[in-house]
């Protein structure tokens, strides 16, 4: 984070805004005795389960439902705050939520400006507009404990160290990353397309340090066991990716179950092939996308960096996540808000973007009761989430061709 926050220096009244907001959040959550973060309990219980040669997988750690599901680095990392007590590890979670959101609102908010929008002026509205729509899902994520903010906020950082070509660092944040959540693998195919060749080598070389590491605790049988375990983990967690109808609403906001349906249902049943055909179609069409900014006469890290931040949105789109996960989309709300306020270019862009930005984050439930189960029903999340991206795309190539017809 910058060296001092003030009031009179962007982004300085969002940060003591916001800091302030999370810290009440806090100490009501401990007053009202709510201080749970359910999903931290179990990346602890996994660190406890490592540091005391119990199993990682296959078991619950803390609630009945708290199955480990992550690298076994990741647990590696986690046992070093399963040696503290959980209330103060809990607090130290909370805590590295809420920084990286702070500062991965400054940075989002000065990537989209200077990279996306041409070194646009900086302004409060879109920071504070974007930290609104996002709040829906930052609340569970402080909830819970998760991990997604602190992804994000990882991700950034290595978007900006590999712009600025120091693909060491990049490389190694990338692949810490990718290893914490594979789904960002990715983001590899735009690295080779984009012949960000040293970049990819570091980030496969840090995955599979990463890999070995936990062999220092287990051995490499026991290294090679538990791996494989979490290949097992992984696979059934994402057996089903299409909803079928039901309570069970953790499969409802991915692509597959809205393309199932709204059109696919009607000439075929939910299969694993299904998913991996759009999964196929979505890689096709988004190569593509890449292949034709490169023969366009545009700037390439310009187009490189909206690809990546494209990348990193999809990813809860095409995977099995919980709600909080489409904080990933953080960046791509906070492009879309400086293109509504203060002023929206082109005109027509509030009549779609808001829509999608309700469905996208505007789902109160102390608000809107009973409509609020509609919209977990009927997957508006998934919906508003994916087509803000399409919506993104859309004018960032309008951009694009208008930069053409000026130069």
């Amino acid at each position: 984070m910058s060296a001092g926050i003030s009031w009179s220096r962007y982004p300085g009244r969002f940060m003591i805004i916001l800091g302030t907001v999370m810290l009440l959040l806090f100490i009501v959550e401990h007053i009202n005795g709510r201080f749970w973060l359910n999903d931290f309990r179990v990346y602890y219980g996994a660190g406890e389960s490592l540091l005391n040669g119990e199993p990682l997988y296959g078991v619950a750690h803390g609630l009945g439902t708290g199955v480990y599901k992550y690298a076994p680095v990741l647990a590696a990392f986690y046992a070093l705050f399963a040696l503290l007590p959980y209330p103060i590890a809990a607090s130290l979670q909370y805590i590295l939520i809420a920084l990286a959101f702070l500062d991965g609102s400054r940075r989002i908010d000065r990537l989209v400006r200077d990279r996306l929008l041409n070194g646009r002026a900086a302004s409060y509205w879109p920071l504070f507009l974007t930290g609104l729509v996002c709040v829906v899902h930052l609340h569970r994520e402080l909830h819970l404990g998760n991990i997604n903010m602190m992804l994000l906020w990882s991700l950034i950082v290595a978007l900006e160290y590999v712009l600025a070509e120091r693909s060491t660092l990049g490389g190694i944040i990338l692949g810490a990353a990718m290893l914490a959540k594979p789904h960002f693998v990715v983001l590899l195919p735009l690295l080779v397309l984009r012949g960000k060749f040293r970049v990819t080598t570091i980030a496969m070389g840090t995955i599979m340090l990463g890999a070995f590491l936990p062999s220092l605790f287990l051995g490499w049988e026991g290294n090679r066991a538990v791996h494989r375990d979490w290949l097992g983990a992984m696979a059934e967690h994402n057996s089903a990716l299409i909803y079928t109808g039901g309570d069970d609403y953790r499969s409802v906001n991915t692509l597959y179950s809205f393309l199932h349906r709204s059109v696919l249902k009607y000439s075929m049943g939910p299969s694993a092939l299904e998913a991996y055909t759009v999964l196929g179609v979505v890689a096709l069409l988004f190569g593509a996308f890449v292949l034709w900014n490169k023969r366009r006469n545009t700037d390439a890290s310009r187009s490189f960096a909206f690809e990546f931040l494209l990348l990193v949105a999809l990813v809860p789109s095409i995977t099995l996540t919980d709600t909080e996960h489409f904080l990933l989309a953080m960046p791509l709300v906070a492009y879309l808000m400086h293109q509504l306020v203060p002023r929206p270019a082109p005109r027509w862009l509030p009549w779609i973007a808001v829509p999608i930005l309700f469905a996208y984050g505007g789902n109160w439930e102390d608000a809107l009761g009973p409509f609020s189960a509609r919209m977990i029903h009927f997957g508006l999340l998934g919906i508003g989430s994916f087509s803000s991206l399409v919506l993104c795309a859309i004018l960032f190539v309008r951009s694009n061709h208008s930069t053409d017809k000026v130069s």
